[in-house]
Parts: C-alpha cells; sequence; structure tokens
C-alpha cells in the first residue's frame, strides 16, 4: 500500500482556511447567516487534505434549491431537479447542492429521483468512494462517516458502502475508480476491483462522450493504470486486450505490444487529445500481421492495419471527424523517418498532406513511440528532420496558396487559362520548395517562365 502523509484535521485546519476562495467563503458564510448548513464537500475536500489545490469548490447544504435561489442575487438554475444551483460570486461560479437521498438507477447511470433531506451524512452516504465522501465545516471540522481520511492515508479507492451496488447504480464510476486509482497512484481496494471485474459489461450504458473524457484523463496522467482496463473498454477498443497478450520478441522491444504503447504515452510530451489518440491506437495493428521467423518477431505493415481499426474505434467513441482524420495520418507516418531535404519536406506537406500543427504533433508521437523501445537510434533521425523541418515552415510553401504568385498571375503574365493554371502552380509549388531557400515573387516569376520554356521544348 501507498503511504500518503495527510494533516490530521480539526477545526481550525490552516490549509481548508487558506486555500478557500473568497466566492465560497462568502456562500458558506451567507447561508450559515439565514440558518442553513453548509460545508466544503467532495473533490475540494480530498485534494486539501492531500495538500493539493482543487480544481473546484462545491458546497453542500440543506437549503432546498428554491431557498439558495432567493438567497443570492447571481444564481442560476444548472441542475435545479438533482438540488444543484450555480452561485456566482466574486466571480466565481460555486456549485451548491443540497443534501439529498437517491432512488435506483433504472438505467445504471441516472437516479430514477432525488430526494432532498436535512442530514449531510445521508448525503455522503450516496457518494461514490470514500475519498469523496467527506465533508468539512470550520466549526464541525471533518465529516467523514466512511473513514476516507483514513483511505486517503493509505492510498485506497474504495467505494461508499457496498461496491458493487456503488458500480451498478452508474457505471462511469468504475471509469472514474480507475481516474482516481491512476492520479494519486492508490489502489483500488479488492472488493471494489471485483466488482468492476463483474460488471464491466454495464459500461456500454454510459453515454461514449463520458467515456472519452474519462479515458483522456487517464491518458494523460497516468496512461500505466489502463493495462487494468482492457476489459472495461472491449466494447470500444477490443484490440487493447488483444495487445496485452501480444509479445514482441525483437531488438527494439522490451515488452507487449499494450505496454510499449503505454510507455510510449508516458513517454508522451504533448498532452494534446489528438497526440494522445494517435499513440494509443497507433500499434493497434501488429497482433494482426505479426509474422515469426528465425526466432523474431515481425510485424511488417502494421501501421496501414492501425489505420483501420483506428477508423473503426475513432468512430465508435464518436471522436470529431477533424481530429479523427488527423489521428489517421498521424498513425500511418509514425513509423516513417525522413532525412533533412526538400524533397521530405514536400512529401511530408504536400504528398501527406500535413500542415504545421500536423507536423509538430507527428515529431511528438514518434519521439513517444521512440523511447518505449529497446534502442534509441532513431532518436537523432527525428531531432535532424525536425530542426530542418521548423526552419524551413514560413519559408518554404506547404500549399499553392501559399505561392507568392497566384492563378491572376499566370493570366496576365503568361495567358494560362484553365486547368493548365492549376497544374502549373502544382508544378510551381514543387519546384519552389526544391529550392530550399526564400524565393521572392519575381524570382518565383522567373522559375514559371523556365518552366513554360520547357514544356515547349520537349
Amino acid at each position: 500500500m501507498n503511504n500518503h502523509s495527510i494533516s490530521n484535521p480539526n477545526i481550525d485546519l490552516p490549509i481548508f482556511e487558506s486555500s478557500c476562495p473568497i466566492g465560497v467563503k462568502i456562500v458558506i458564510e451567507k447561508l450559515k447567516q439565514a440558518g442553513f448548513k453548509a460545508y466544503l464537500v467532495g473533490g475540494c475536500v480530498r485534494d486539501l487534505l492531500l495538500k493539493r489545490i482543487p480544481h473546484d469548490f462545491d458546497v453542500t447544504t440543506n437549503a432546498t434549491p428554491n431557498e439558495v435561489l432567493d438567497l443570492f442575487a447571481h444564481a442560476i438554475p444548472t441542475g435545479i431537479a438533482h438540488g444543484t444551483i450555480t452561485v456566482i460570486e466574486q466571480g466565481e461560479q460555486i456549485e451548491v447542492t443540497t443534501f439529498r437521498s437517491e432512488g435506483q438507477y433504472q438505467d445504471h447511470r441516472h437516479p430514477d429521483f432525488v430526494q432532498f433531506v436535512n442530514d449531510v451524512k445521508e448525503d455522503l452516504a450516496r457518494r461514490d468512494f470514500t475519498i469523496n465522501a467527506m465533508a468539512w465545516d470550520a466549526q464541525e471540522g471533518l465529516i467523514d462517516p466512511f473513514k476516507g481520511q483514513h483511505d486517503l492515508q493509505e492510498g485506497i479507492v474504495r467505494a461508499v458502502r457496498d461496491p458493487f451496488e456503488r458500480m451498478s447504480e452508474d457505471a462511469l464510476r468504475m471509469f472514474r475508480a480507475f481516474r482516481f486509482a491512476g492520479r494519486y497512484q492508490f489502489e483500488i481496494e479488492a472488493k471494489t476491483k471485483q466488482a468492476i471485474d463483474t460488471l464491466y459489461p454495464l459500461a456500454q450504458n454510459v453515454a461514449v462522450e463520458r467515456i472519452v473524457s474519462e479515458v483522456e484523463e487517464i491518458l494523460a496522467n497516468s496512461p500505466q493504470i489502463l493495462d487494468q482496463m482492457t476489459l472495461l473498454l472491449q466494447p470500444w477498443i477490443p484490440q487493447l486486450d488483444v495487445c496485452l497478450h501480444t509479445q514482441q520478441n525483437s531488438i527494439y522491444h522490451y515488452t507487449d505490444v499494450l505496454h510499449h504503447t503505454l510507455d510510449a504515452l508516458s513517454a508522451l510530451q504533448n498532452k494534446e487529445p489528438v497526440c494522445l489518440w494517435a499513440l494509443l491506437l497507433h500499434d493497434l495493428g501488429k497482433p494482426k500481421v505479426k509474422q515469426t521467423y528465425n526466432g523474431k518477431d515481425h510485424f511488417k505493415k502494421h501501421e496501414r492495419e492501425s489505420v483501420k481499426i483506428a477508423q473503426e474505434v475513432t468512430q465508435k467513441l464518436k471522436l470529431p471527424k477533424k481530429m479523427s482524420n488527423e489521428i489517421f495520418k498521424l498513425i500511418a507516418l509514425h513509423d516513417t523517418f525522413l532525412k533533412p531535404t526538400p524533397q521530405s519536406f514536400y512529401w511530408l506537406h504536400v504528398d501527406k498532406d500535413l500542415n504545421a500543427e500536423e507536423t509538430k504533433h507527428l515529431f511528438a508521437i514518434q519521439y513517444g513511440d521512440i523511447m518505449a523501445h529497446s534502442q534509441h537510434d532513431r532518436l537523432k533521425a527525428l531531432e535532424s528532420y525536425a530542426r530542418y523541418d521548423q526552419s524551413r515552415q514560413g519559408i518554404l510553401p506547404m500549399r499553392t496558396k501559399d505561392l507568392l504568385v497566384n492563378g491572376n498571375d499566370l493570366k496576365k503574365e503568361f495567358g494560362l487559362q484553365g486547368k493548365e493554371i492549376g497544374i502549373i502552380l502544382e508544378q510551381l509549388l514543387y519546384e519552389v520548395v526544391m529550392q530550399d531557400r526564400n524565393m521572392n515573387r519575381q524570382e518565383q516569376l522567373a522559375l514559371v517562365q523556365v518552366m513554360l520554356q520547357g514544356r515547349k521544348n520537349q
């Protein structure tokens, strides 16, 4: 078990007082002055105990939603049916939620009804994990009926009460369990893990957009825990489990396909979603093309197969079309390393249609991929071409629209018409790139003259 040192909270715990934003303090004080109870609750309490700065500060109260609306001049009924009002105070948006208990979750995602209650402990009893089921008040101190403080100390993600009931109620909690475990380097408590291993098929009831959000955070911050999530992700990416059991006996690899991928994600320095997904999916085609001869494993043309699989996966996950198209490009090119020449620049940007941003993403995933190999000899080739490419961006054109000569110039200067204009512009783009230097407009027009003369002489 990991041992995570935290303070013993008491009625004047300094970290709560010093870290709580002024707007949150005002909201709590107004609720109390009106005769209501009010507590910090959930994730902010957890993070403060871990001496981390919370992203959000949520408040729970026995005031009903309508009473909260009446009390605050700037309040929005963002989730009034479930007791949540967003209060705007000192420019901060603060979610204020009424103590509540919940009915059954017949769809394994949302409660059939909520019932407002007057006891904060009842409200905490409906929450997912013990580390999220704590509240704090300056006078009462820590309210911790399920020993969340102990589980923080021990590094445990444990469901509140019956884990089978908690996971069955809301199947997204299974993803959240792994996200918290990965984020804090905690272990999932045995019974909670057993519940997830049993109930994982219920994940198909969760909106795929919510799953994508959870997985992206895991990919960015704690990708190694994905080796425990292959069954949970099976409806969308069944190949992950296959990759987990596909060894790579070669001089270039030291582990199975999945753990190579997770190591690559750990080395990834660009955490944009398109890079995360491209790297997760970049080798999924390896099991299908694997061949073994002379005692070594080979994965020829695995990029093509990985692109095919990525097309299926991105559709299932409903990833944006623009992002998906870039993912396919990045996967197709992830194993291609170029020499620092204008021919390479033309091939990458014109033939393969990568813009400057996509090229930056390609270099990022190639770096992560290289660092997850047994040998890093390709790193020099990557760095050499990347330096060249970046030094030429803004100097060499990538599209005909980047040229200093356009269709009107070709009409006016050379009398060209129709399709011939497009043909000459494409040829000019190639010739300008091959010059490997910054050319002015007159030099580009001179190139057109030479090109046209050459056509006449053929």
